[in-house]
Protein backbone atom coordinates (compact mmCIF):
# COMPACT_ATOMS: atom_id res chain seq x y z
CA UNK A 1 0.00 0.00 0.00
CA UNK A 2 1.50 3.31 -1.11
CA UNK A 3 0.94 6.11 1.38
CA UNK A 4 0.22 9.72 0.49
CA UNK A 5 3.48 10.72 2.14
CA UNK A 6 5.43 8.33 -0.11
CA UNK A 7 3.67 9.72 -3.19
CA UNK A 8 4.53 13.29 -2.23
CA UNK A 9 8.13 12.36 -1.46
CA UNK A 10 8.50 10.68 -4.85
CA UNK A 11 6.99 13.64 -6.70
CA UNK A 12 9.21 16.16 -4.89
CA UNK A 13 12.30 14.05 -5.55
CA UNK A 14 11.50 13.76 -9.28
CA UNK A 15 10.98 17.49 -9.80
CA UNK A 16 14.06 18.28 -7.74
CA UNK A 17 16.01 16.08 -10.15
CA UNK A 18 14.78 18.13 -13.10
CA UNK A 19 15.70 21.32 -11.26
CA UNK A 20 19.23 20.00 -10.63
CA UNK A 21 19.70 19.21 -14.33
CA UNK A 22 18.39 22.68 -15.27
CA UNK A 23 20.82 24.34 -12.84
CA UNK A 24 23.63 22.22 -14.30
CA UNK A 25 22.77 23.44 -17.80
CA UNK A 26 22.53 27.05 -16.64
CA UNK A 27 25.97 26.76 -15.06
CA UNK A 28 27.36 25.20 -18.24
CA UNK A 29 26.55 27.90 -20.76
CA UNK A 30 23.92 30.43 -19.74
CA UNK A 31 25.50 33.92 -20.05
CA UNK A 32 23.27 35.19 -17.24
CA UNK A 33 25.39 33.04 -14.92
CA UNK A 34 28.72 34.07 -16.44
CA UNK A 35 31.03 36.98 -15.72
CA UNK A 36 34.01 37.30 -13.41
CA UNK A 37 32.39 37.90 -10.02
CA UNK A 38 28.98 36.52 -10.89
CA UNK A 39 30.37 33.20 -12.13
CA UNK A 40 32.42 32.78 -8.97
CA UNK A 41 29.43 33.46 -6.73
CA UNK A 42 27.11 31.11 -8.59
CA UNK A 43 29.77 28.38 -8.70
CA UNK A 44 30.29 28.50 -4.93
CA UNK A 45 26.54 28.64 -4.24
CA UNK A 46 25.77 25.75 -6.59
CA UNK A 47 28.58 23.60 -5.19
CA UNK A 48 27.33 24.32 -1.67
CA UNK A 49 23.73 23.49 -2.60
CA UNK A 50 24.69 20.19 -4.23
CA UNK A 51 26.89 19.29 -1.24
CA UNK A 52 23.95 19.84 1.10
CA UNK A 53 21.70 17.73 -1.13
CA UNK A 54 24.24 14.89 -1.11
CA UNK A 55 24.14 14.88 2.66
CA UNK A 56 20.36 15.21 2.95
CA UNK A 57 19.82 12.39 0.45
CA UNK A 58 22.35 10.30 2.35
CA UNK A 59 24.46 9.66 -0.74
CA UNK A 60 28.08 8.66 -0.37
CA UNK A 61 30.05 11.85 -0.80
CA UNK A 62 32.90 10.12 -2.63
CA UNK A 63 32.83 7.28 -5.13
CA UNK A 64 35.85 5.37 -6.36
CA UNK A 65 35.73 6.97 -9.81
CA UNK A 66 35.36 10.49 -8.44
CA UNK A 67 38.29 9.84 -6.10
CA UNK A 68 40.45 8.63 -8.99
CA UNK A 69 39.52 11.61 -11.19
CA UNK A 70 40.13 14.15 -8.43
CA UNK A 71 43.45 12.54 -7.52
CA UNK A 72 44.71 12.37 -11.11
CA UNK A 73 43.71 15.89 -12.15
CA UNK A 74 44.79 17.42 -8.82
CA UNK A 75 48.14 15.62 -9.05
CA UNK A 76 48.66 17.02 -12.55
CA UNK A 77 47.85 20.52 -11.30
CA UNK A 78 50.29 20.18 -8.38
CA UNK A 79 53.04 18.91 -10.70
CA UNK A 80 52.46 21.95 -12.92
CA UNK A 81 52.64 24.28 -9.93
CA UNK A 82 55.93 22.76 -8.77
CA UNK A 83 57.37 22.86 -12.30
CA UNK A 84 56.50 26.51 -12.90
CA UNK A 85 56.90 27.64 -9.26
CA UNK A 86 53.49 29.22 -9.67
CA UNK A 87 50.44 28.36 -7.55
CA UNK A 88 47.19 29.79 -9.04
CA UNK A 89 44.95 28.56 -6.21
CA UNK A 90 42.00 30.66 -7.33
CA UNK A 91 42.00 29.21 -10.86
CA UNK A 92 42.47 25.64 -9.68
CA UNK A 93 39.72 25.92 -7.06
CA UNK A 94 37.29 27.22 -9.66
CA UNK A 95 37.93 24.23 -11.92
CA UNK A 96 37.68 21.71 -9.08
CA UNK A 97 34.38 23.23 -7.94
CA UNK A 98 32.98 22.96 -11.47
CA UNK A 99 34.16 19.36 -11.57
CA UNK A 100 32.41 18.67 -8.26
CA UNK A 101 29.19 20.28 -9.54
CA UNK A 102 29.18 17.94 -12.54
CA UNK A 103 29.86 14.93 -10.31
CA UNK A 104 27.25 15.89 -7.72
CA UNK A 105 24.54 16.48 -10.34
CA UNK A 106 25.06 13.06 -11.93
CA UNK A 107 25.25 11.48 -8.49
CA UNK A 108 22.09 13.16 -7.21
CA UNK A 109 19.90 12.60 -10.27
CA UNK A 110 18.91 8.97 -10.59
CA UNK A 111 18.56 8.11 -14.24
CA UNK A 112 20.54 11.20 -15.21
CA UNK A 113 20.54 10.59 -19.01
CA UNK A 114 16.75 10.27 -19.06
CA UNK A 115 16.19 13.36 -16.94
CA UNK A 116 18.68 15.27 -19.12
CA UNK A 117 16.75 14.26 -22.26
CA UNK A 118 13.50 15.51 -20.72
CA UNK A 119 15.00 18.86 -19.71
CA UNK A 120 16.57 19.35 -23.14
CA UNK A 121 13.29 18.40 -24.83
CA UNK A 122 11.45 21.22 -23.07
CA UNK A 123 14.43 23.55 -23.49
CA UNK A 124 14.16 22.96 -27.24
CA UNK A 125 10.42 23.66 -27.26
CA UNK A 126 10.91 26.92 -25.34
CA UNK A 127 13.75 27.94 -27.65
CA UNK A 128 11.63 27.29 -30.75
CA UNK A 129 8.85 29.44 -29.27
CA UNK A 130 11.10 32.45 -28.67
CA UNK A 131 13.13 31.86 -31.83
CA UNK A 132 9.91 32.24 -33.80
CA UNK A 133 9.73 35.85 -32.52
CA UNK A 134 13.00 36.66 -34.29
CA UNK A 135 11.79 34.99 -37.48
CA UNK A 136 8.44 36.79 -37.24
CA UNK A 137 10.08 40.20 -36.83
CA UNK A 138 12.57 39.60 -39.64
CA UNK A 139 9.94 38.36 -42.11
CA UNK A 140 6.88 40.46 -41.23
CA UNK A 141 8.16 43.35 -39.12
CA UNK A 142 5.99 42.40 -36.13
CA UNK A 143 8.19 42.99 -33.07
CA UNK A 144 7.17 40.97 -30.02
CA UNK A 145 10.72 40.89 -28.67
CA UNK A 146 10.52 44.47 -27.44
CA UNK A 147 8.31 43.38 -24.56
CA UNK A 148 11.27 41.42 -23.11
CA UNK A 149 13.83 44.22 -23.35
CA UNK A 150 13.46 45.34 -19.70
CA UNK A 151 14.69 41.89 -18.63
CA UNK A 152 17.87 42.17 -20.71
CA UNK A 153 19.89 44.34 -18.33
CA UNK A 154 18.74 42.34 -15.32
CA UNK A 155 19.95 39.08 -16.83
CA UNK A 156 23.35 40.12 -18.12
CA UNK A 157 24.22 43.71 -19.04
CA UNK A 158 27.49 42.97 -20.85
CA UNK A 159 26.12 40.66 -23.55
CA UNK A 160 23.79 41.19 -26.51
CA UNK A 161 20.13 40.56 -25.66
CA UNK A 162 19.46 37.87 -23.07
CA UNK A 163 16.64 37.36 -20.56
CA UNK A 164 17.50 34.18 -18.68
CA UNK A 165 15.60 31.63 -20.80
CA UNK A 166 16.55 32.79 -24.29
CA UNK A 167 19.40 34.60 -25.99
CA UNK A 168 18.56 36.92 -28.90
CA UNK A 169 22.24 37.58 -29.54
CA UNK A 170 22.17 37.02 -33.32
CA UNK A 171 18.92 38.92 -33.70
CA UNK A 172 20.48 41.84 -31.79
CA UNK A 173 23.58 41.71 -33.99
CA UNK A 174 21.43 41.86 -37.13
CA UNK A 175 19.53 44.85 -35.75
CA UNK A 176 22.90 46.53 -35.11
CA UNK A 177 24.16 45.63 -38.58
CA UNK A 178 26.91 43.39 -37.20
CA UNK A 179 25.70 40.03 -38.55
CA UNK A 180 23.73 39.04 -41.66
CA UNK A 181 21.88 35.99 -40.26
CA UNK A 182 19.12 36.37 -37.63
CA UNK A 183 17.95 32.78 -37.94
CA UNK A 184 20.46 31.05 -35.62
CA UNK A 185 18.91 29.65 -32.45
CA UNK A 186 21.05 29.88 -29.30
CA UNK A 187 18.34 29.07 -26.72
CA UNK A 188 19.74 30.49 -23.46
CA UNK A 189 23.36 29.56 -24.24
CA UNK A 190 26.07 31.98 -25.21
CA UNK A 191 26.12 30.88 -28.85
CA UNK A 192 24.33 28.38 -31.15
CA UNK A 193 27.29 25.97 -31.32
CA UNK A 194 27.05 25.29 -27.57
CA UNK A 195 23.30 24.70 -27.82
CA UNK A 196 23.95 22.30 -30.71
CA UNK A 197 26.53 20.38 -28.67
CA UNK A 198 24.09 19.89 -25.77
CA UNK A 199 21.32 18.82 -28.17
CA UNK A 200 23.69 16.29 -29.73
CA UNK A 201 24.40 14.91 -26.26
CA UNK A 202 20.64 14.54 -25.71
CA UNK A 203 20.29 12.73 -29.06
CA UNK A 204 23.13 10.38 -28.10
CA UNK A 205 21.56 9.70 -24.69
CA UNK A 206 18.20 9.13 -26.38
CA UNK A 207 19.79 6.45 -28.54
CA UNK A 208 21.34 4.78 -25.50
CA UNK A 209 18.00 4.88 -23.63
CA UNK A 210 15.85 4.04 -26.66
CA UNK A 211 14.41 0.86 -25.15
CA UNK A 212 13.18 2.78 -22.08
CA UNK A 213 10.73 4.86 -24.10
CA UNK A 214 7.25 4.49 -25.38
CA UNK A 215 7.73 4.50 -29.18
CA UNK A 216 5.41 7.44 -29.76
CA UNK A 217 7.15 9.64 -27.21
CA UNK A 218 10.58 8.51 -28.41
CA UNK A 219 9.78 9.65 -31.95
CA UNK A 220 8.36 12.95 -30.72
CA UNK A 221 11.43 13.73 -28.65
CA UNK A 222 13.82 12.77 -31.44
CA UNK A 223 11.92 14.94 -33.95
CA UNK A 224 11.97 17.99 -31.66
CA UNK A 225 15.69 17.56 -30.89
CA UNK A 226 16.66 17.19 -34.56
CA UNK A 227 14.48 20.08 -35.75
CA UNK A 228 15.88 22.36 -33.05
CA UNK A 229 19.43 21.30 -33.91
CA UNK A 230 18.82 22.37 -37.50
CA UNK A 231 17.76 25.85 -36.30
CA UNK A 232 21.17 26.37 -34.64
CA UNK A 233 22.85 26.34 -38.07
CA UNK A 234 25.95 24.98 -36.32
CA UNK A 235 28.62 23.51 -38.58
CA UNK A 236 29.72 20.98 -35.95
CA UNK A 237 26.08 20.19 -35.16
CA UNK A 238 25.28 19.32 -38.76
CA UNK A 239 28.43 17.27 -39.20
CA UNK A 240 27.97 15.25 -36.00
CA UNK A 241 24.24 14.60 -36.32
CA UNK A 242 24.71 11.40 -38.41
CA UNK A 243 27.18 10.09 -35.83
CA UNK A 244 24.68 10.66 -33.01
CA UNK A 245 21.92 8.96 -34.99
CA UNK A 246 24.05 5.80 -35.02
CA UNK A 247 23.24 5.39 -31.32
CA UNK A 248 19.64 4.77 -32.35
CA UNK A 249 20.47 1.67 -34.38
CA UNK A 250 20.16 -1.75 -32.80
CA UNK A 251 22.43 -4.24 -34.56
CA UNK A 252 20.95 -7.31 -32.88
CA UNK A 253 19.13 -10.25 -34.49
CA UNK A 254 19.71 -8.86 -37.95
CA UNK A 255 18.24 -10.96 -40.75
CA UNK A 256 18.25 -10.73 -44.52
CA UNK A 257 15.09 -8.61 -44.49
CA UNK A 258 16.93 -5.91 -42.51
CA UNK A 259 19.64 -5.47 -45.16
CA UNK A 260 17.63 -3.15 -47.49
CA UNK A 261 16.70 -0.97 -44.52
CA UNK A 262 20.31 -0.75 -43.37
CA UNK A 263 21.53 0.09 -46.88
CA UNK A 264 18.79 2.69 -47.25
CA UNK A 265 19.77 4.30 -43.94
CA UNK A 266 23.43 4.32 -44.94
CA UNK A 267 22.49 6.02 -48.22
CA UNK A 268 20.41 8.65 -46.39
CA UNK A 269 23.28 9.40 -44.02
CA UNK A 270 25.68 9.73 -46.96
CA UNK A 271 23.29 12.08 -48.76
CA UNK A 272 22.83 14.13 -45.60
CA UNK A 273 26.61 14.53 -45.18
CA UNK A 274 26.99 15.52 -48.84
CA UNK A 275 24.11 18.00 -48.65
CA UNK A 276 25.39 19.52 -45.41
CA UNK A 277 28.83 20.05 -46.91
CA UNK A 278 27.31 22.07 -49.74
CA UNK A 279 25.40 24.38 -47.40
CA UNK A 280 27.20 27.74 -47.27
CA UNK A 281 27.65 27.91 -43.50
CA UNK A 282 29.00 24.32 -43.41
CA UNK A 283 31.07 23.54 -46.48
CA UNK A 284 32.10 27.12 -47.25
CA UNK A 285 33.04 27.70 -43.62
CA UNK A 286 35.18 24.55 -43.56
CA UNK A 287 36.95 25.51 -46.77
CA UNK A 288 37.47 29.09 -45.60
CA UNK A 289 39.05 28.00 -42.30
CA UNK A 290 41.19 25.40 -44.05
CA UNK A 291 42.56 27.95 -46.52
CA UNK A 292 43.11 30.55 -43.81
CA UNK A 293 45.26 28.11 -41.82
CA UNK A 294 47.09 26.80 -44.90
CA UNK A 295 48.11 30.29 -46.04
CA UNK A 296 48.51 31.73 -42.51
CA UNK A 297 46.13 34.57 -43.24
CA UNK A 298 45.47 37.14 -40.48
CA UNK A 299 43.50 35.56 -37.65
CA UNK A 300 44.28 32.00 -38.78
CA UNK A 301 45.02 30.91 -35.21
CA UNK A 302 41.52 31.95 -34.09
CA UNK A 303 39.76 29.37 -36.26
CA UNK A 304 39.10 25.87 -34.89
CA UNK A 305 41.65 24.39 -37.28
CA UNK A 306 44.11 27.14 -36.48
CA UNK A 307 43.73 26.79 -32.72
CA UNK A 308 44.40 23.07 -33.09
CA UNK A 309 47.68 23.83 -34.88
CA UNK A 310 48.45 26.54 -32.32
CA UNK A 311 47.79 24.21 -29.37
CA UNK A 312 49.87 21.41 -30.86
CA UNK A 313 52.99 23.50 -30.30
CA UNK A 314 52.19 23.55 -26.58
CA UNK A 315 51.32 19.86 -26.51
CA UNK A 316 54.63 18.94 -28.15
CA UNK A 317 56.57 20.83 -25.48
CA UNK A 318 54.73 19.27 -22.51
CA UNK A 319 52.79 16.26 -23.83
CA UNK A 320 52.11 14.43 -20.55
CA UNK A 321 51.29 17.02 -17.88
CA UNK A 322 50.32 20.11 -19.88
CA UNK A 323 50.62 23.80 -19.09
CA UNK A 324 47.92 24.37 -16.50
CA UNK A 325 44.74 26.38 -16.28
CA UNK A 326 46.04 29.88 -15.64
CA UNK A 327 46.74 32.06 -18.68
CA UNK A 328 50.19 32.93 -17.34
CA UNK A 329 51.42 29.37 -17.95
CA UNK A 330 48.84 28.13 -20.47
CA UNK A 331 49.83 30.77 -23.04
CA UNK A 332 53.46 31.17 -22.06
CA UNK A 333 54.55 31.42 -25.71
CA UNK A 334 52.10 34.13 -26.69
CA UNK A 335 48.62 35.60 -26.27
CA UNK A 336 45.62 33.41 -25.60
CA UNK A 337 43.11 32.50 -28.27
CA UNK A 338 39.64 33.73 -27.40
CA UNK A 339 37.81 33.16 -30.67
CA UNK A 340 36.77 29.77 -32.10
CA UNK A 341 39.04 27.63 -29.97
CA UNK A 342 39.35 23.86 -30.14
CA UNK A 343 38.17 22.36 -26.85
CA UNK A 344 39.94 19.03 -27.31
CA UNK A 345 43.38 20.47 -28.02
CA UNK A 346 42.87 23.16 -25.37
CA UNK A 347 42.14 20.60 -22.63
CA UNK A 348 45.10 18.48 -23.76
CA UNK A 349 47.36 21.53 -23.64
CA UNK A 350 46.11 22.30 -20.13
CA UNK A 351 46.25 18.79 -18.61
CA UNK A 352 48.41 16.84 -21.03
CA UNK A 353 47.72 13.38 -22.39
CA UNK A 354 47.45 11.94 -18.86
CA UNK A 355 44.54 14.27 -18.14
CA UNK A 356 42.82 13.59 -21.47
CA UNK A 357 43.18 9.81 -21.10
CA UNK A 358 41.76 10.03 -17.56
CA UNK A 359 38.68 11.89 -18.81
CA UNK A 360 38.01 9.66 -21.82
CA UNK A 361 38.62 6.45 -19.88
CA UNK A 362 36.15 7.46 -17.18
CA UNK A 363 33.54 8.44 -19.78
CA UNK A 364 34.01 5.06 -21.47
CA UNK A 365 33.67 3.24 -18.13
CA UNK A 366 30.49 5.11 -17.26
CA UNK A 367 28.77 4.40 -20.59
CA UNK A 368 29.99 0.78 -20.39
CA UNK A 369 28.10 0.38 -17.12
CA UNK A 370 25.14 2.42 -18.34
CA UNK A 371 24.65 0.16 -21.39
CA UNK A 372 24.93 -3.14 -19.50
CA UNK A 373 28.50 -3.76 -20.67
CA UNK A 374 27.87 -3.16 -24.36
CA UNK A 375 31.20 -3.12 -26.17
CA UNK A 376 30.53 -0.85 -29.14
CA UNK A 377 28.32 1.93 -27.74
CA UNK A 378 30.88 3.21 -25.18
CA UNK A 379 33.53 3.45 -27.92
CA UNK A 380 31.10 5.29 -30.18
CA UNK A 381 30.18 7.63 -27.32
CA UNK A 382 33.84 8.46 -26.62
CA UNK A 383 34.31 9.14 -30.34
CA UNK A 384 31.34 11.50 -30.19
CA UNK A 385 32.83 13.32 -27.18
CA UNK A 386 36.19 13.69 -28.93
CA UNK A 387 34.50 15.08 -32.05
CA UNK A 388 32.18 17.49 -30.26
CA UNK A 389 35.05 18.85 -28.15
CA UNK A 390 36.67 20.04 -31.37
CA UNK A 391 33.92 22.62 -31.59
CA UNK A 392 33.66 24.07 -28.09
CA UNK A 393 35.55 24.26 -24.77
CA UNK A 394 32.95 22.04 -23.12
CA UNK A 395 35.29 20.54 -20.51
CA UNK A 396 35.61 23.99 -18.99
CA UNK A 397 32.05 23.53 -17.74
CA UNK A 398 30.34 21.15 -15.35
CA UNK A 399 28.03 19.24 -17.69
CA UNK A 400 30.69 17.51 -19.78
CA UNK A 401 32.87 17.04 -16.69
CA UNK A 402 29.93 15.17 -15.19
CA UNK A 403 29.98 12.64 -18.04
CA UNK A 404 32.97 11.01 -16.32
CA UNK A 405 30.68 9.87 -13.50
CA UNK A 406 27.88 8.21 -15.44
CA UNK A 407 26.94 4.65 -14.56
CA UNK A 408 27.52 4.74 -10.81
CA UNK A 409 26.16 1.81 -8.82
CA UNK A 410 22.87 3.49 -7.91
CA UNK A 411 22.48 4.97 -11.40
CA UNK A 412 23.11 1.57 -12.98
CA UNK A 413 20.57 -0.22 -10.78
CA UNK A 414 17.95 2.41 -11.54
CA UNK A 415 18.58 2.15 -15.28
CA UNK A 416 18.39 -1.63 -15.50
CA UNK A 417 15.33 -2.11 -13.30
CA UNK A 418 13.18 0.74 -14.65
CA UNK A 419 10.95 0.28 -17.66
CA UNK A 420 9.03 2.64 -19.93
CA UNK A 421 5.90 1.75 -18.04
CA UNK A 422 7.27 2.29 -14.53
CA UNK A 423 9.50 5.30 -15.04
CA UNK A 424 7.51 8.54 -14.62
CA UNK A 425 9.75 10.42 -17.05
CA UNK A 426 9.04 8.13 -19.98
CA UNK A 427 5.39 7.22 -20.06
CA UNK A 428 3.37 8.52 -22.97
CA UNK A 429 1.39 10.83 -20.72
CA UNK A 430 4.43 12.22 -18.89
CA UNK A 431 4.27 14.05 -16.53
CA UNK A 432 0.52 13.69 -15.82
CA UNK A 433 0.38 9.92 -15.24
CA UNK A 434 -1.14 8.57 -12.04
CA UNK A 435 0.80 7.03 -9.19
CA UNK A 436 -0.87 3.70 -9.95
CA UNK A 437 0.50 3.78 -13.50
CA UNK A 438 3.95 4.59 -12.12
CA UNK A 439 4.09 1.83 -9.55
CA UNK A 440 2.30 -1.06 -11.23
CA UNK A 441 4.22 -3.31 -13.60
Amino acid sequence: MITLEQKQKFSQSAWLDYLIVTILLFMSGNPAFKGDVRMEVYTVLTAGLFLVLLFTRKEYLLTSRFTVVMFMLSAILVIQCITFSFWPFHTMLGFLLRLFIGYAAVRLVKGFPRKYISVMFYTCLISLFFHSFAILHTTTGIDLIRYFRPLDKIASPEIGFHFFVHNFLYYARVMEGKHPNPFRNSSYFWEPGVFAAYILLAIAFLGLMKDKFDKRRYRSILAVLVITLLTTMSTAGYILLPLCLLFHLRAVNLTARHVPKMLGLALLLALFCAAAYHIDFVGEKIREHRDKVAYREPGWEKTRFGSLVYDLEYIKQRPFFGWGLNDKTRYMFGEGIWSMGNGLSDFTAKFGLFGLVTVLTCIWAGVYQLTNHNRMLPILFVLFVVMVLNGEHLLDYSLFCGLMFLGSASEHRHTTTCSARTDPAFTRAWPRQTWREITES
